[in-house]
């Protein structure tokens, strides 16, 4: 079994790289034109210290006295809120970024269609023409 001191000091490591990486995925949250691909890597490496940091908080949790263990139930809810919410608003950027491309690339797409419909058409009607 894990020794309670190891996993509190690991815990302390661990929420640090918490906050600095969900730090780093707000900014880039709040940018006005943020790079889908960035954001992308970023939310990927903060669910990765999300995952060691909730697997420390398991251990820690199991470990605790029950004297102990609601108040440290709390903080690790808050740890989980924070992570949920930083990660729906990050996704929410990410498919609405990308439904907006995919829109523009139908867009397109219709586009050059239609050009290409008009431009037979011409072509059938000058052909007319000369008959």
């Amino acid at each position: 079994m894990a020794n309670i001191e190891a996993l509190k000091k690991s815990r302390k490591n661990e929420r640090a790289a918490f906050t600095k990486a969900s730090n780093r995925v707000e900014e880039l949250i709040a940018l006005e034109d943020v790079d889908i691909c960035e954001l992308e890597a970023e939310l990927n490496v903060f669910k990765g210290k999300v995952d060691r940091l909730e697997n420390t908080h398991s251990n820690i949790l199991e470990l605790l006295p029950e004297k102990d263990y609601d108040a440290e139930f709390e903080i690790v809810e808050d740890f989980r809120d924070k992570a949920i919410r930083i990660e729906t608003k990050a996704r929410r950027i990410i498919n609405g970024q990308q439904n907006v491309s995919n829109v523009l690339n139908s867009t397109n797409d219709v586009s050059v269609a239609m050009n290409s419909f008009r431009n037979v058409s011409m072509i059938k009607i000058s052909l007319n023409y000369l008959n």
